[in-house]
Parts: C-alpha cells; sequence; structure tokens
C-alpha cells in the first residue's frame, strides 16, 4: 500500500482508555498512514509512551483541570507539533474534540498539512459547563474562531452534526461509537470479578462517570430490586460517590466497584454480565443528545440494554429491539423506581441473543471507516 506519510493525532486525555481514537489510528493505519498519537501523562512517574503499533507521545503538564490545563495543553501541543514538523514526513494533523482544534489548525496553516476535525461530543454543552455561563460563553468564542478556519468535520451522532451544521454552515460527517466487529468475548468467570452466579448482574462502564451519567441512579434502583447485582467498571465521580451511597443504603454487598481496565478485559466483563445499562440524565445537552459507545459495546456482547428516556439512545433501543427504556422522571426516587421497572421487563421478556447479534452486525466500525478517511481535507 502507498503510503501517505506521517498524521499527527491529537487528544487531552492520556491516550490508554480512548477506544474511538484507537480505532481511528488504526483506521489510518491501514489505510497507508502513519499515526503519531499525542495525548499527556496524568503523573509525572507515568510512561511517556504506550504499547501501540506505532508512535505515541505523553506530554506532562502539571496541571488537570482549569486554565492553567488548557492553557498548558495548548502550549505542548504546539510545542510537539513543531518538533514533528522538524522531524520531517508529517502530511495532516487530526484533531480530537475542541480543546485539541486551534493547535492542529495552526500547524496545518503554517506547515502546509492537511487536517480533520472529530468531536467527540457537543463540546459547548458539555456538563462541565452547565450552570457556568462565562465559562461557557469564552469555549462559545473559542469554538466560533477555531471553526472559521474548517470546512469539515465528524462527530458521533446526526443530531449532533445537525446542530454544528446548522450552527456554521459547514460539512458535518458521522462516526458513530461502534466497536469494530470482532468474534464474542469468551465471558470472564463471575467467581473471578466476586459476581454472584446466581442472580442477575446490571452492569454500567464508562471511562468516566461524570455527574448524571447514571452510575448514582443505578445504586438507588437496586433498592427496589428482590435479587440482582450491580457492577460499575470506570472511573470519575459517580464512580468514586456510588460505594457510598449504596453503603447508606444498605446495599453495600450487592454492588460491585471495578476500576477502569484494558478493552480487552473489559469485553469479556460485559459479556459476563446480563444486563448493560445506559442511565444520561438530559441535564446538558451533550447528554441528551448522546448515542454512548457503551450501548453497542452491550450490544456486541449479547446482552440487552437498559436506557434512558433520550432523543437518540432511547430511540435506538426501541427501534432495533435491544431492550427497555426507562419512563422519563425527574426526581431522583422516580427515576430509580423507573429504571427498576425497565429492569424487571427486560428480565421478563430477554431479547434473543441471536436478535442481538444480527442488529451488532450493522453497527460497527468497519461500515464507518470510508467516512473517516475522507475528513482530511486541504486547509485554505
Amino acid at each position: 500500500m502507498m503510503e501517505k506519510g506521517r498524521i499527527a493525532v491529537l487528544v487531552s486525555n492520556d491516550l490508554a482508555f480512548d477506544q474511538r481514537v484507537r480505532k481511528t489510528c488504526a483506521t489510518l493505519m491501514a489505510a497507508g498512514w502513519e499515526p503519531v498519537l499525542i495525548g499527556r501523562r496524568m503523573t509525572r512517574g507515568a510512561a511517556g509512551s504506550i504499547d501501540r503499533p506505532y508512535a505515541s507521545h505523553r506530554m506532562w503538564l502539571g496541571f488537570h483541570s482549569g486554565p492553567l490545563f488548557y492553557a498548558s495543553l495548548q502550549w505542548g501541543l504546539n510545542r510537539t507539533l513543531r518538533r514533528l514538523h522538524r522531524e520531517g514526513g508529517v502530511k495532516a494533523v487530526w484533531a480530537n474534540d475542541l480543546d485539541t482544534l486551534w493547535p492542529a489548525l495552526k500547524a496545518a496553516r503554517s506547515f502546509g498539512w492537511q487536517l480533520a476535525y472529530d468531536s467527540h461530543e457537543w463540546f459547548t454543552e458539555a456538563e462541565g459547563l452547565q450552570g457556568k455561563p462565562v465559562r461557557r460563553a469564552i469555549w462559545s468564542w473559542w469554538e466560533r474562531r477555531c471553526f472559521r478556519g474548517i470546512e469539515r468535520m465528524l462527530t458521533v451522532n446526526a443530531s449532533i452534526a445537525e446542530a454544528y451544521s446548522k450552527a456554521y454552515g459547514i460539512a458535518v460527517d458521522v462516526v458513530p461509537n461502534v466497536p469494530e466487529m470482532a468474534a464474542p468475548a469468551e465471558p470472564l468467570d463471575r467467581a473471578v470479578l466476586g459476581w454472584p452466579e446466581d442472580e442477575p448482574v446490571l452492569l454500567m462502564q464508562g471511562a468516566f462517570m461524570d455527574r448524571d451519567r447514571g452510575a448514582l441512579d443505578a445504586v438507588r434502583a437496586l433498592v427496589h430490586l428482590d435479587r440482582g447485582h450491580l457492577a460499575l467498571i470506570g472511573a470519575g465521580p459517580e464512580h468514586e460517590a456510588a460505594p457510598v451511597l449504596a453503603e447508606a443504603l444498605g446495599i453495600r454487598d450487592r454492588v460491585h466497584i471495578h476500576e477502569r481496565m484494558p478493552f480487552d478485559q473489559l469485553r469479556r466483563c460485559t459479556a459476563a454480565a446480563d444486563v448493560g445499562l445506559s442511565l444520561d440524565r438530559s441535564t446538558a445537552g451533550n447528554f441528551k443528545f448522546s448515542l454512548p459507545n457503551k450501548l453497542f459495546d452491550y450490544l456486541h456482547a449479547g446482552i440487552p440494554v437498559v436506557c434512558s428516556d433520550l432523543p437518540v439512545a432511547g430511540r435506538l433501543v426501541r427501534e432495533e429491539r435491544i431492550g427497555e427504556v426507562a419512563s422519563a422522571a425527574e426526581q431522583d426516587g422516580e427515576i430509580a423506581v423507573a429504571i427498576a421497572d425497565a429492569v424487571q421487563r427486560v428480565l421478563h421478556q430477554t431479547p434473543e441473543r441471536d436478535h442481538l447479534m444480527q442488529v451488532a452486525q450493522r453497527f460497527h466500525w468497519g461500515a464507518h471507516e470510508e467516512t473517516l478517511l475522507a475528513a482530511v481535507h486541504a486547509v485554505h
């Protein structure tokens, strides 16, 4: 295959757990690109790279949040891109999310590189900006400034694509957060995980369980179920708060907390569960119109889903008949009851595994690779 050259792939996280970026790099590499993945280290002593079949570089920034973090991120990405330019061979730069777009755009213009931009979420509608009008206004201004320099972009679902296209008049293509097509994973032994063999296990996975992502709602729902355990795999504020809440509710022995884990191990854990949970609240536009990758991870593992009643995710679950949608509710107690009712329905009438696997064959990464590769374009 003809080599296209090196492509710098920029992220603001620690590289290791971002499955969308991992799949993007694999697709680029298969198409003849040589990815150089650039992110950051969360601790000073962490390795400067990760084990991938392409180059990677993790910057140490010294700040993890706030204005100083974003300023140091821009500075670090700019410095790294200038170094890559001096080394030679770079033909393009791929920005993931708004906080990496300006360094990518600047490098593309300065060095004559091609550019691609992939927004993994509706950035200015993120949960962290809710109730913070000044911060949100700054990011909106920054987005407008950056978007003057791009002609096309990618995002994760049609609702977010429509919002960006309407706001900026650019071409927005969709590559959803779907897994690669692979043979079903062998379930891990539940005894190894500490899960019961004789009760249903509800699973929620998430690299970062932020506020209102549903982990605490899942714990509260467990109170209304006579049988069943809950497993949470990931990190974040609600992941940390879940065992405290479970203790207060007297159900700590039914809640299993697992840290983030490599994707291959996560697939085996998912396959060992009975029901997958996706319970985002609609408190932020980014949550309301999301189509979480966990939905498709559950689908590919052959387990049914219980999902909150959101426009995009709820429609998928209903139309494809891959589980149940919890009734819309507002208060914590009402939400918990609605989730428990949906769990009981799906356990009583579980979709056939063969049906789930047939649906999975229509929602996989390979079906969108051509769209993804078309995102690389010249900057004018």
